[in-house]
Parts: structure tokens; C-alpha cells; sequence
């Protein structure tokens, strides 16, 4: 596994690699210096937990040179630090944990772990990386192909990969040499081929037709809470377009039951991570309506607070223990995961290929149904969160 503390402990002088050696002459590939780099790259460093912060701290307090403009690394820096500051200092370090999500976190920790692996097997260094071991490695990636459906890497993958790149060069407080001019020229290519065996196909939408069958289907669960659940699930994440890591959040203190509507608050999303005033407003008279779904299954749990969706027993008879012991880490409730898991099931018992079919298929489904009901952009858009209409274009077709 990655040990991502002693990684961005390496100095550079330390991992600088004979390149003329591993590298031939190639024209225009040969000679890359530090002044090619783009000079304007982030230069920030993230702390990720107490320790770190520490030892950074104490570093500042060893430094012996006399207070001046570094002209190299372009920040003014105190000849000693008074340790009266340490505990502001490492509270506000604690904060670099809410920079980017669980979920990217998860995702950047492990397109740079085939970053680094790739590297270890041609011995390259990782960290900091040579642009032309990124170019290389996009070489190889763009070539493998998929066990499971026998195509290329998609262009997404690749360039989420490369963004784990420069996401640790970052947090290194280095270039990042997917900014090279040459990485970028090799990547705009990559984007307009259109050569590549890739999976040309999205997640269809689920709209009205189909949530009618999955309903079907729940219906014959013979587990209530089980069927209470799912079909609640399944309603609110298709009238209110949400996304599964949305849907799982969704607590019972954010449900408002109004006189014509339900309405849902969403504290933080994809396109809103700075906690600002969010809300679904879900008609209780539209077609497939969350409102009784949603009230019967609190009637059924009888549930006063917490997360609104929660695991139930093996035998589905009852709601199992409910625990917070940090934020977004306890037990008891589902996750993304279990709902994308869920849909995937009930299509496949509904005769929907599962392979067409996720979690997302819910909030394509509201765009596609909402435009089906003729409904505009800005109300499409109040419904789902998208701040660009831009956005929805991947959704609308045009209607028969």
C-alpha cells in the first residue's frame, strides 16, 4: 500500500534520476528544465493530520536563516516561529482533511498508487515526476484494455489519473508536470482520437416506464421495511435528481413536509461544497412523488433524526443499531454504494440490464422526465442543483 507520508517526505535531489540515460534524444521531448515548467502552479502545501502539522511547525521554529524574501520559493519567512502559535497552527492545518472529498481523496490515493507502481517498475521517481514519465505512462495506459467489457481506458480515466498526479505534486509543494506543454499537447490529442476502442455508451436515465417496473419488482419483496425503503429510495432520488452520494446524506432534520410539497435540504453537494443555502422543492401532486413514499417509511421506522436511510436487520424486520462516531463514519445507515448496488439489482429482476443501469440512472432520469414534462432549464436546473445549463445538454434528447 502507498505509504503517502514517507512519499512526500523524498527530497528532490534525492530522486533525481539519470534521464539522459533512460530517455533517447526524441525532438522536442529531449531537453525539459525547470524554467519549461509553468511557473505559476500552485505552490501550496497540505497538511493532513496533527502530526505533519507538528512536524512542519517545528521545522519553521529550526530555521536559522535570517527573515527575508526567499526569492526562490517566493514567500517571506519568519526567522523563528513563537511556539504560542502552535496550537493555532495545527487547528488550522486539521482543516486541509475538508479540501477535497472522501471520495476524490479515495480515488487520487489510487491513480497515484498505478502512477507509482508504473514508475518503481521502470525506475522512475514518482515524486517529483519527469513530464516525459507522465507522457510515457499515458502511453501505456491508453493501451490497456479492460477485462471486463474488452475496451480502452476512457479519456475521464486518464485524466482523473493525471489529476491524482498533480493533486500529490501539490501537496508536495512541487510543479506539477501534467502542466508541461508537452503533457498537455499529448492529452488534447488523446481527447480528439477517435480511434480508440472505448465504451461509447452512459448510463441510461431512469424515467416514469422504468421506475414503474423497478417498483414492480419491490412490490413483491416480502420484507415492508425492505419494500418501504427501496421504493422511497428509488422516488426521492428520481424526483428530486439526486446523486447516490446525495441521497445516502440525506438526513431526517433536512425533510420539511409542507402542505403541497416535500422539501429537502441539501447542505453540501458536488457542485455546492461550501455549505451554501440549498433546497429541492418535490411536488407532492407530481407523478411518482417522494412525499407519501417517504412519509410512510418514517411512519413504519418510527425515526426522529439521523440519516434518513438505514440497515436493516438480516431478516428485515427491523432497523439496526444507528451510530455516528465522526462525521460521515458510524454505522447503520447506507452509503452510495449499497444504493448503487440496490438499483443494479432490482433492474436486473425488472429485465433492465444492469449494464446500462447505476445509481446515476436516477438523476439523468429526472433531467430526461422533467424535460419530457416540458419543463425549462432554469426549472430543470432549480430541481437539480446544475449551476451551468451546459451541463444538461448531455441529458436532453430531442422528444419523438
Amino acid at each position: 500500500m502507498l505509504d503517502l507520508t514517507s512519499l512526500l517526505q523524498i527530497k528532490a535531489k534525492d530522486l533525481k534520476m539519470n534521464s539522459e540515460q533512460n530517455f533517447p534524444e526524441i525532438e522536442g521531448f529531449s531537453q525539459i528544465e525547470d524554467s519549461d515548467l509553468i511557473e505559476n502552479a500552485p505552490q501550496e502545501v497540505a497538511i493532513v493530520d496533527g502530526e505533519s502539522a507538528l512536524t512542519r511547525f517545528n521545522s519553521g521554529l529550526a530555521e536559522s536563516r535570517t527573515s527575508q524574501f526567499d526569492h526562490n520559493e517566493k514567500f517571506f519567512k519568519e526567522q523563528q516561529l513563537p511556539i504560542s502559535i502552535l496550537d493555532d497552527y495545527k487547528s488550522a492545518a486539521g482543516e486541509t482533511q475538508y479540501e477535497i472529498s472522501a471520495n476524490t481523496r479515495r480515488v487520487y490515493r489510487s491513480s497515484f498508487t498505478i502512477f507509482k507502481n508504473y514508475c518503481d517498475q521502470h525506475n522512475l521517481s514518482p515524486l517529483p515526476a519527469d513530464p516525459r514519465s507522465v507522457i510515457s505512462f499515458i502511453g501505456h495506459q491508453k493501451e490497456l484494455y479492460q477485462e471486463k467489457n474488452g475496451h480502452q481506458l476512457s479519456k475521464q480515466t486518464i485524466n482523473t489519473r493525471l489529476a491524482a498526479i498533480r493533486f500529490f505534486h501539490i501537496q508536495a509543494a512541487l510543479h506539477s508536470p501534467t502542466e508541461h506543454p508537452l503533457v498537455i499537447r499529448v492529452m488534447r490529442g488523446l481527447m480528439r482520437n477517435q480511434y480508440r476502442h472505448v465504451s461509447d455508451y452512459d448510463q441510461q436515465p431512469i424515467t416514469y416506464d422504468e421506475l414503474e417496473m423497478l417498483l414492480a419488482v419491490i412490490d413483491q419483496q416480502p420484507k415492508e421495511l425492505t419494500r418501504l425503503r427501496d421504493k422511497a429510495i428509488l422516488q426521492l432520488g428520481l424526483q428530486g435528481g439526486f446523486r447516490r452520494s446525495e441521497l445516502a446524506e440525506v438526513r431526517i432534520e433536512h425533510i420539511s413536509f409542507l402542505r403541497e410539497k416535500l422539501k429537502v435540504r441539501v447542505p453540501y453537494s458536488k457542485s455546492n461544497q461550501q455549505g451554501q443555502r440549498e433546497w429541492k422543492d418535490l411536488p407532492k401532486q407530481e407523478l411518482f412523488s417522494a412525499y407519501d413514499a417517504v412519509q410512510q417509511w418514517l411512519d413504519a421506522t418510527k425515526i426522529k433524526q439521523g440519516h434518513l436511510f438505514r440497515s436493516l436487520s438480516r431478516d428485515g424486520n427491523s432497523v439496526r443499531e444507528y451510530q455516528i462516531t465522526q462525521e460521515k463514519i458510524g454505522k447503520g445507515f447506507l452509503k452510495g454504494d449499497d444504493i448503487y448496488q440496490m438499483i443494479k439489482k432490482y433492474c436486473d429482476k425488472a429485465g433492465l440490464n444492469s449494464r446500462f443501469y447505476g445509481a446515476h440512472s436516477l438523476r439523468s432520469g429526472c433531467v430526461t422526465q422533467l424535460h419530457e414534462n416540458d419543463k425549462d432549464h432554469l426549472y430543470i436546473m432549480a430541481r437539480t442543483g446544475h449551476t451551468d445549463p451546459r451541463s444538461l445538454r448531455h441529458y436532453l434528447k430531442p422528444k419523438d
